[in-house]
């Protein structure tokens, strides 16, 4: 009996002392070609008000997923809330933005989607996984191109590949400025009117699970005070800058 109760305090305390040390580093991961974007931006806010170092993976958005189901990674940005993910991810409510999708086409081309039914028969740009609205997700009246980057719609789109792709205006419009080809690719006439809301999600695998009340409390002073609306604002200030 001593002896089993010796082995159940070790099991205990050994399972207490693993996840303590897995709690000082929040591990993550964003997109390849984004280890100093947004996202990681964000990233590394999160970890400095939880007073946590960090390391930032690069992996494409499915295996993210699939390694936060797993526990692998413990936190990820950018995630729309869906009753399919429901059980995938433990969601930080409230939302920590919300942004709008926009088609954009060549400007000399604008003018041709002027209503949704106009997207029938033509070429469409996505990014690869990701959820737009209805009925667009399922609307098999135009092809959809998957890509993985808003660098590849873009240059879908100057070479002819393309008519017209789908992407956060908030984020499209400081890249085109980048790029310097807000001239030659403008938003159509047609817009749908809604917004996409951004939710920070944790593993329910992961230690931080423990911390998620006062993850929960940094997503809302981060929202009161601004600091996501000016973490983004940088970021996007800075490479028009650059």
């Amino acid at each position: 009996m001593v002896k089993a109760l010796f082995i159940i305090l070790v099991c205990f305390y050994g399972a207490s002392s693993y996840a303590a040390e897995e709690l000082k580093t929040l591990r993550t991961a964003v997109a390849e070609g984004y280890i100093d974007g947004l996202h990681s931006k964000y990233l590394r806010y999160i970890a400095q008000q939880l007073s946590l170092p960090i390391t930032i993976d690069v992996m494409p958005f499915a295996r993210r997923v699939k390694e936060i189901k797993n526990g692998e990674l413990d936190i990820i940005v950018g995630i729309q809330r869906t009753k399919t993910r429901e059980d995938e991810f433990i969601y930080i409510k409230p939302y920590y933005e919300s942004l709008s999708y926009r088609f954009f086409s060549l400007t000399k081309n604008r003018n041709t989607i002027k209503k949704y039914e106009d997207l029938q028969g033509k070429l469409v740009g996505v990014n690869r996984h990701a959820k737009y609205f209805s009925p667009f997700d399922t609307d098999e009246s135009f092809e959809k191109i998957a890509v993985s980057s808003l660098k590849q719609n873009i240059d879908l789109l100057l070479y002819g590949r393309t008519d017209v792709f789908i992407h956060y205006e908030e984020s499209t419009l400081p890249k085109l400025a980048d790029l310097k080809l807000t001239n030659q690719i403008s938003k159509t006439v047609y817009q749908p009117h809604h917004l996409i809301e951004h939710y920070i999600a944790i593993s329910n695998k992961s230690p931080l699970m423990d911390l998620r009340k006062q993850l929960q409390q940094v997503v809302k002073k981060g929202i009161e005070n601004g600091d996501f609306i000016n973490i983004r604002q940088a970021h996007y200030t800075s490479l028009n800058n650059g």
